[in-house]
C-alpha cells in the first residue's frame, strides 16, 4: 500500500503540470476562436502563447520529476542546448521567416486580393501566413514565397483604382512626333485608359522610343488592359500609315513604294459578354479579397455597434428606444456577416483541398 501511495505520490505533479498545459492550450484556442479573426497578427499571438506555453510546461515538468537535483540540472542544461542549437540552425529560416512574417503585418505592406510584383513574380495574394505569401500568378498557378524572401526584396503594389498602364513601341525619325504622340493617345482611350500621356524615352541611332502611359480605373483588369493597350497601338499606328518595324529591317530592305502595313480587317461588333481573363486567373485571389472586404465591414459593424451601445447609456424615453431598435438590427446584421465570413472561409478551404 505504501509503494502504491509513493508512485502516485510521485506521478501526480507531472499529471497534474500536463494536464494544466492541455487545458491552456485548449483554453488559448478557444479565446482565439471567440475573437473570430483569422488574421496573421492574431495568428502570431496565438502561436506566439502556445509556445510559451509548451516551454514552460516542459521546464515546470522537469522540475516536478522525481528526481535528484543534479539529474534535473543536467535534463534542463541539455534542454538549453538543443533549444539554442535549434534556434542557431533555424535562424537563417525559420526565425528568419517569422520575425520578416511580423515585420511585413506591422507595415501592412499589403492583403489578400492586392496585385503584388515581387522580382520576377507578379500575382494576386492568396493568403498571408507566419513563414509565407502564397500568390496567384498570372498564369493562375500559384507560388509560395518566404516571407524572408518579401522582406529583402523591393514590393511593388497595384493601386486599387487609377492605376497606370503603359506600352512601349520604337519608331523612325523619318515619321512626326506630332502624330506618333496623337495616335498613341487615341490608342489608349480606344483601350479605357483615361488622361493618357506620352514619353520620349530614348533617342537611339535609327529610331526614337515612346512610351505611353494611361489610367485604368478598376487594377481587377490589368492584364488584360495590357494586352489590349498593345493591340489598340498597333491597329491605331497601322491605321494612321505609321509603319512599326525594326531598324535594320529599315535600313536592309529594297523592296520599292512598299509599305509593310497589314490590311485592316472589318471588326465585328461584341455580342456575347464573356467573363474578363482576370475573373479566372485570379479566381481563389479574388474570393481572399471577398473575404478581407467582409471583415473590413464587420469591423465597422462591430465599431458602430459600441458606439450605439454607449449612446444608449444616455439616452432616455423615446431615444432610448430607437437606439435599441438600431441596435438589435446592427446585431442581427453581425450575424448574418460572421456567418457569411464562415461560409465563404470554409468554401475557400474546400477549394484548396
Amino acid at each position: 500500500m505504501d509503494n502504491i501511495i509513493e508512485v502516485f505520490e510521485a506521478i501526480f505533479m507531472p499529471t497534474l503540470v500536463l494536464l494544466a498545459l492541455v487545458i491552456l492550450l485548449f483554453v488559448n484556442t478557444w479565446i482565439f476562436k471567440r475573437i473570430k479573426s483569422a488574421s496573421l497578427s492574431a495568428n502570431i499571438t496565438k502561436g506566439t502563447i502556445a509556445f510559451f506555453l509548451v516551454l514552460v510546461a516542459v521546464i515546470t515538468f522537469i522540475m516536478v520529476l522525481p528526481i535528484g537535483q543534479s539529474q534535473k540540472g543536467q535534463i534542463l542544461g541539455f534542454l538549453g542546448i538543443i533549444v539554442s542549437a535549434g534556434i542557431a540552425l533555424s535562424s537563417t529560416t525559420v526565425l528568419g521567416n517569422l520575425i520578416a512574417g511580423i515585420m511585413n503585418n506591422s507595415m501592412n505592406r499589403f492583403r489578400n486580393g492586392d496585385l503584388i510584383k515581387i522580382d520576377d513574380f507578379h500575382g494576386r495574394v492568396t493568403r498571408k501566413s507566419i513563414f509565407h505569401t502564397e500568390i496567384q500568378l498570372e498564369d493562375s498557378n500559384f507560388i509560395t514565397i518566404p516571407n524572408l524572401f518579401i522582406a529583402n526584396n523591393p514590393v511593388k503594389l497595384t493601386r486599387k483604382s487609377n492605376t497606370v498602364i503603359s506600352s512601349e513601341v520604337s519608331l523612325g525619325y523619318d515619321v512626326s512626333r506630332e502624330k506618333i504622340e496623337k495616335a498613341l493617345k487615341e490608342a489608349a482611350q480606344s483601350a479605357g485608359l483615361s488622361d493618357p500621356y506620352v514619353y520620349i524615352t530614348g533617342l537611339g541611332d535609327f529610331s526614337v522610343v515612346y512610351k505611353i502611359h494611361g489610367f485604368l480605373e478598376d487594377s481587377s483588369k490589368y492584364f488584360s488592359t495590357s494586352s489590349l493597350l498593345n493591340a489598340t497601338v498597333m491597329d491605331k499606328l497601322h491605321e494612321e500609315h505609321i509603319e512599326i518595324v525594326s531598324p535594320s529591317f529599315m535600313n536592309q530592305r529594297r523592296v520599292d513604294e512598299q509599305v509593310f502595313i497589314p490590311k485592316q480587317v472589318v471588326k465585328k461588333p461584341e455580342t456575347n459578354h464573356e467573363k474578363a481573363p482576370e475573373e479566372l486567373i485570379f479566381d481563389e485571389a479574388i474570393k481572399s479579397e471577398k473575404i478581407e472586404i467582409k471583415k473590413d465591414y464587420l469591423t465597422e459593424l462591430e465599431k458602430k455597434q459600441e458606439a450605439l451601445k454607449e449612446s444608449l447609456k444616455e439616452a432616455k424615453d423615446k431615444e432610448a428606444d430607437k437606439l435599441k431598435s438600431q441596435i438589435k438590427h446592427n446585431g442581427e446584421l453581425i450575424e448574418r456577416v460572421e456567418k457569411s465570413i464562415a461560409e465563404h472561409v470554409e468554401k475557400h478551404k474546400d477549394s484548396e483541398k
